[in-house]
């Protein structure tokens, strides 16, 4: 029965029921039509006695008329005798008529009439002739004994008859009552089993389809009222089973939705607060290089000064211009990358003497920090964008330069690993927690203890993670808190060194 979906299950409950049901209307049809025989054989044997004991009163009226007269010869005998003689052909007939089905007492009817036609006929008329003959005649003992000779002929056959319609009424009303009596039990037994059947049926509906539904109600219920972790037992049969992993279904979806709405949201928060952060940080960052920028170029176009001394306050103008520039940059290289309008210009290069031409731009001044480089002998030949890839570099020995304390050594290498390029840069600066690894790499976001103490707009390794993407390479991280942080990038040798 597991195997039946649920209107398989209804249907079969619904039969055993409609059996039951049956069973009892069976019961009821049997005894009524069992009763109804039953009366109709009861009034044929009533009929059946009633006509028998017609003949037996015309034989005792022929008798009595009969003896009346013959006793008193008063005419008024011969008058009745004559009108029972009248009525016997008749009360044969009906005898004969109702017994018709039954050969055995038709044979008596027939015997019993022939009884009395012989005693009107052969005894009683004859004996009335005589009788007015010589009346003293009939009065004899032989006259007697004949006539009480042909009446007990006549009683003992239609006695017979009676009796048998007596002993076959009584067999018939004792089978009628065992047959209803039989249907009464058949039919409670159908009715009990019938009201059972009803009752597992509402028992099983309320358990496998009423509570299950119910259930599921409530939940929905819950669900409307913003609880997407509610579930349902999935309990029930075939479609409300169906209907409550269907429903559990999309409450996990729900909630998953919900998570990741949540999720978003809480992201959109963050973004939306480093985006207020960056603003405040770049109208900072901008302020102080377009200050330096106006503040010497001012000095410089109001006063003369020694040839050395232009130099340096133009040296600080370059600078700080630069910085306005790296600024924009990273802010233009963000809207490209969002737009995937990033384009990159592949040339086959030595990545080697790419990083020894940033390490020597951005290692000049010899009080800063100290620089320990390890290069390969041979040339490192990369299929990339130049520029681009310049870009990464001095991102990653600005980073350490920056986050890493003065005077301390950044250390700096490029090998060759399983036709791959390995570029690290290790510095000794305070590290990056655990919790923020993952989230160095995304656009705006600085680190909570450096945000307000050190400089930076956050998107630098952004930019330079997406870039190396872009070039099918990966950018990764180790760091220890107190102990400073590796990056490395990793590309993908030159097609033709790879072949050599």
């Amino acid at each position: 029965m597991n195997r039946l979906s649920l209107v398989g299950r209804v249907a079969l409950l619904a039969s055993l029921v409609a059996l039951g049901v049956g069973v009892i209307v069976a019961a009821s049809l049997i005894a009524v039509v069992s009763l109804h025989r039953a009366e109709k054989r009861a009034a044929r044997a009533k009929d059946v006695t009633a006509a028998t004991l017609r003949l037996q009163n015309i034989g005792v009226g022929l008798e009595s008329s009969l003896s009346g007269y013959t006793l008193s010869r008063d005419r008024a005998f011969l008058v009745r005798f004559a009108e029972v003689r009248r009525s016997l052909p008749g009360s044969v007939r009906r005898l004969e008529k109702l017994l018709a089905d039954d050969r055995q007492q038709l044979a008596r009817a027939r015997l019993a009439a022939a009884h009395l036609n012989a005693y009107v006929a052969d005894y009683a008329e004859p004996l009335m002739g005589i009788a007015r003959i010589s009346p003293d005649v009939v009065r004899g003992a032989v006259a007697g004994s004949e006539d009480r000779r042909r009446s007990r002929q006549i009683r003992g056959v239609l006695g017979t008859i009676l009796a048998v319609e007596n002993q076959r009424s009584a067999d018939r009303a004792r089978h009628s009552s065992a047959l209803a009596r039989n249907a009464v039990i058949a039919g409670s037994i159908g009715l009990g089993l019938s009201a059972v059947l009803v009752l597992l049926f509402g028992a099983w509906v309320a358990r496998a389809v009423a509570m299950p539904v119910r259930r599921t109600s409530e939940a929905a219920a819950r669900v409307a009222a913003g609880d997407f972790e509610v579930r349902v037992e999935e309990r029930g049969a075939g479609e409300v089973g169906a209907l409550v992993t269907a429903f559990n279904s999309m409450t996990r979806a729900l909630e998953l939705g919900r998570r990741e709405l949540l999720e978003q949201n809480e992201r959109l928060r963050e973004s939306e607060q480093h985006k207020r952060d960056l603003i405040s940080m770049v109208s900072h960052e901008i302020r102080t290089p377009l200050a330096s920028v106006f503040g010497f170029t001012s000095l410089l176009l109001e006063r003369d000064f020694p040839p050395d001394e232009q130099r340096r306050y133009l040296e600080i103008v370059d600078q700080q211009a630069r910085r306005l520039a790296a600024l924009a940059g990273d802010f233009l290289d963000v809207q490209l990358l969002e737009g995937r309008g990033l384009t990159l210009d592949r040339v086959p290069f030595d990545l080697g003497q790419l990083v020894s031409e940033q390490t020597r731009l951005f290692f000049s001044d010899p009080a800063g920090h100290m620089l320990d480089l390890a290069l390969p002998d041979a040339p490192v030949e990369v299929e990339a964008d130049r520029d681009r890839i310049a870009q990464v570099i001095g991102n990653l020995l600005s980073n350490a330069i920056k986050y890493s304390p003065r005077g301390s050594t950044v250390d700096v290498s490029l090998e060759v690993r399983d036709g791959q390029v390995q570029f690290a840069v290790a510095d000794r600066g305070m590290g990056i927690p655990a919790d923020e690894r993952e989230r160095v790499f995304e656009k705006f976001y600085r680190g909570v203890d450096t945000a307000g103490t050190i400089g930076g707009t956050g998107l630098g390794l952004a930019v330079a993670s997406e870039i190396v993407d872009s070039h099918g390479g990966r950018l990764e991280l180790e760091s220890e808190v107190g102990r400073g942080s590796t990056f490395t990038m990793m590309l993908r040798l030159a097609p033709s060194r790879v072949t050599a």
